[in-house]
């Protein structure tokens, strides 16, 4: 990687966010919370930064704990997120895989590790295969607008990765998994506790696989083989009204692919990220606490035939994040919180308008944690982000919990969240070199159609270029949450949660002129309002100590509201098929947006038997969606073809032969389900074999 100091060059208003940040010494000991914590699995810190027991928290959340992590054996984040309610795997064409929640797509759902970002979105997706899952302590998620407290990105809700903490004061555990397709996950790590209370963790994990190939008829494989590394160390101490907190985490990864039989490729992706934290309690009704974060993100891809390279691409990201914040304990189970941060991020790409483009924005928030009676709480809270390059944000948020019958809690949120445009929607320049369209970034429009047409490329202009003087709008949310908790004992716990989510000045591309050689150049925009809605429910019933069933659903919605008014007033037309007749379209024929499923189910059962001995079936269903349009009207009708909805059953064993050492075997997908043409990331029958070993 060629290193850009340009990315390094820390401007002046970050140097005096850091010289206060590096004044106010902050507290990592969080206030202890009114209502005292049973565990730490029903511990939440994502929702409001500070530390909640979950059944207290107003908020849609989801928590999935170690145990449930270790059980079901999974390598990658995303193998677990797959398991929960209302959380969907989605492939983009970059061949990552994201999540959808509550019919909102990954690029609008906020990743941390530890509370803090991830960066690389080339496609607008995160890939959540980057993320290992052996040194996770918890994982937290929250369905809804999370703006009010991180900004951009968080339009759709937050996924948080907790890391674990060594517990003894010297440990070291080995892990090892061995899947189809000559899958290795190798997992080592230590930590060590001294008499001060100085904490080392370190983690190192290595996974590769041979890939597969879904489809016999060509010589191509669907993944072809990579190996990847990941390495992650942290070290905390505290020390009277004193503590440091210190973490770095770097990701390796390669890869070589085959195109065709004279085209070859290689790709290398870099990935590493650093962060301190430094605090001081003030007294016992006030902390401060601040954080530092740098984090870098680098792709390179190189398409050669024979010696001579072909294509070469590159994605450089770098991001610096501060942050300060001050916590007051008001009395009476009333919180306060209070911040200012700073970001600062530049992105290099083969492919934009420019060589680097920067952004940088400054963000103030405040939320208030209370409570209106004895059994009701409530957080409110706001954040506002003053961005370099488009308009200003202001994000509020509501929610409260309330017992209404015995047993029997109401919970609901409001908020506003918004989506800025990325880098890639404001200054991508790319044309397909084999088919010859253009896809061109809303703020350099009109520079490169007028080089285009300088160039005798272009045949006519479809928008005049006077449209592309006005800015490019953020995308913004309204996200209501609406739920029941009911949660008699131990051995029973029911949750329902109404959704809705509506979102206005939805970026999306369109054709905006016609190439000589009959190829369209295409551009962004704010077109759409589109809306998503719902319910999800979870019943979660465990009869005895040995057995637990966990039962989910989600029905979803989501459609274009500018598609159902032209519906509604007899404007669209449809065909079964490219050959027959068109007619009106009726408002019960439009499906919605495209791969959203309307139906939603999983199951999982967890049994543990004599010796030490456990067992767990987990199944899930998706239904039918859409992944384009087939008779040629531009959204999705039932007359389109549909990815038919299908089962997957995932079942495992686990015995601990003694206080050190527990293996696990399993099978992944038993039903051997495939579908080549439309979920290139579902491999068929995966078996495996497990240990784990602790010292």
């Amino acid at each position: 990687m060629i290193l850009d100091y340009r990315h390094i060059k820390i401007s002046s208003r970050l140097l005096l966010i850091i010289t206060i940040l590096s004044s106010c010494l902050c507290s990592a000991q969080v206030l202890n919370d009114s209502i005292s914590m049973k565990s730490l699995e029903e511990v939440i810190v994502t929702g409001t930064k500070t530390k909640r027991q979950l059944s207290s928290l107003p908020l849609p959340v989801k928590l999935i704990s170690k145990n449930e992590i270790n059980e079901i054996n999974s390598s990658r984040l995303k193998d677990v997120l797959d398991q929960q309610t209302g959380i969907i795997i989605v492939p983009d064409f970059g061949g990552g895989e994201g999540i959808q929640i509550q019919g909102l797509d990954s690029e609008y759902i906020l990743i941390l590790i530890d509370g803090l970002p991830l960066i690389g979105r080339q496609s607008g997706t995160l890939d959540l295969n980057r993320i290992a899952i052996s040194n996770i302590e918890q994982i937290e998620v929250i369905n809804g607008s999370s703006s009010s407290l991180y900004g951009s990105e968080a339009l759709g809700g937050v996924v948080n990765i907790i890391s674990s903490e060594i517990k003894d004061s010297l440990s070291l555990n080995i892990d090892y998994k061995l899947a189809s397709y000559n899958t290795n996950d190798i997992n080592l790590s230590t930590g060590l506790i001294t008499k001060e209370g100085k904490k080392l963790n370190v983690f190192f994990n290595a996974y590769s696989s041979d890939g597969y190939d879904l489809d016999k008829t060509d010589n191509l494989n669907t993944i072809d083989p990579y190996n990847n590394y990941t390495g992650f160390i942290k070290y905390s101490f505290s020390k009277s009204n004193f503590s440091f907190f210190s973490s770095a985490r770097i990701f390796d990864e390669k890869q070589s692919f085959r195109i065709n039989e004279n085209l070859f490729g290689d790709n290398n992706t870099l990935e590493w990220n650093s962060n301190s934290k430094i605090g001081l309690k003030i007294s016992d009704n006030f902390n401060l606490e601040s954080d530092i974060y740098f984090t870098s993100y680098n792709a390179e891809e190189d398409i050669s035939s024979g010696d001579i390279i072909r294509e070469e691409s590159y994605f450089d990201q770098f991001l610096i994040k501060s942050e300060v914040r001050g916590i007051a304990d008001l009395g009476i189970q009333n919180k306060l919180i209070l911040g200012l941060g700073y970001t600062d991020e530049s992105l290099s790409r083969n492919n934009f308008y420019k060589n680097s483009i920067t952004q940088s924005s400054v963000n103030l928030f405040a939320q208030f944690e209370g409570f209106a009676a004895k059994n009701t709480n409530y957080i409110i809270g706001a954040r506002y982000d003053n961005y370099s390059n488009y308009k200003s944000q202001i994000s509020p948020r509501i929610a409260f919990r309330t017992k209404i019958f015995k047993d029997v809690f109401l919970k609901s949120s409001i908020g506003k969240g918004f989506k800025a445009p990325d880098f890639r929607q404001l200054y991508f320049n790319f044309t397909n070199s084999t088919v010859g369209y253009s896809v061109v970034g809303h703020n350099v429009v009109i520079d490169v159609v007028s080089e285009l047409t300088e160039n005798n490329q272009i045949a006519n202009l479809i928008v005049s270029l006077d449209e592309f003087d006005k800015k490019l709008k953020p995308e913004s949310s309204l996200s209501l949450n609406l739920g029941l908790n009911y949660n008699p004992s131990n051995q029973l716990k029911l949750e329902i949660n109404l959704f809705r989510n509506d979102i206005n000045d939805l970026i999306d591309y369109r054709v905006i002129a016609n190439k000589i050689n009959g190829q369209n150049v295409f551009s962004y925009f704010n077109l759409n309002k589109v809306y998503t809605q719902g319910i999800e429910s979870t019943f979660n019933f465990r009869p005895n100590e040995r057995l637990n069933f966990i039962i989910g659903y989600q029905f979803l919605e989501a459609k274009d509201k500018d598609i159902k008014t032209s519906i509604n007033n007899g404007e669209v037309f449809a065909r079964k098929s490219s050959n027959s007749p068109s007619f009106i379209l009726q408002s019960k024929e439009y499906f919605g947006l495209y791969n959203r499923s309307k139906h939603t189910f999983n199951l999982k059962i967890f049994l543990e038997a004599k010796n030490d001995l456990k067992f767990n079936f987990r199944s899930k269903y998706r239904s039918k969606y859409g992944l384009f349009d087939s008779n040629g009207n531009d959204f999705l009708d039932t007359y389109d073809e549909f990815v038919k909805g299908y089962f997957d059953l995932d079942i495992a064993a686990s015995k601990k032969i003694n206080k050190s050492l527990t293996i696990n075997f399993g099978i992944d997908n038993l039903l051997d389900y495939t579908d080549p043409s439309n979920i290139s990331n579902l491999p068929g029958r995966i078996l495996y074999g497990r240990f784990n070993l602790k010292l």
